[in-house]
């Protein structure tokens, strides 16, 4: 009973180490393609105070980078059940995963969220010349 009450607990962290990219990711893209400049604008100052403007440190950017790829691993492998037997004449490798729905919940919206920022770092440094 306390393992299960251990990994609830270890699933919302990760959730709310995810959340601040996806706030990020969803007030860029309302700025961007709905037009709408009002969350953007109104945490800025803030972004900006903490350091989202300037290089990889300790800062803001690392919390966007790395808190899907934190999350995802708090969630992935708690679920996954890895059982390995080897002899002479083989190996054998068993994987399992748990039907826990939060915590899969919680990883599938972590690696959607390194999938977005996959996506946008391709898009946005792609040179494409037509000539």
């Amino acid at each position: 009973m306390k393992q299960t009450i251990k990994q609830k607990w270890v699933t919302g962290a990760a959730l709310f180490v995810a959340l601040p990219t996806a706030y990020f990711i969803l007030i860029n893209i309302l700025k961007a393609v709905f037009g709408i400049n009002d969350p953007y604008d109104d945490i800025n100052p803030f972004l900006e105070s903490i350091g989202i403007g300037g290089s990889l440190g300790w800062n803001i950017n690392l919390v966007i980078l790395f808190g899907p790829v934190m999350s995802g691993l708090f969630t992935i492998l708690p679920v996954l059940n890895i059982k390995w037997a080897f002899n002479r004449e083989q190996f054998e490798f068993h994987v399992a995963i748990r039907r826990r729905w939060f915590p899969l919940s919680v990883a599938t919206f972590s690696i959607s969220l390194l999938v977005i920022l996959s996506l946008y770092l391709l898009g946005e440094n792609y040179n494409y010349q037509i000539f």
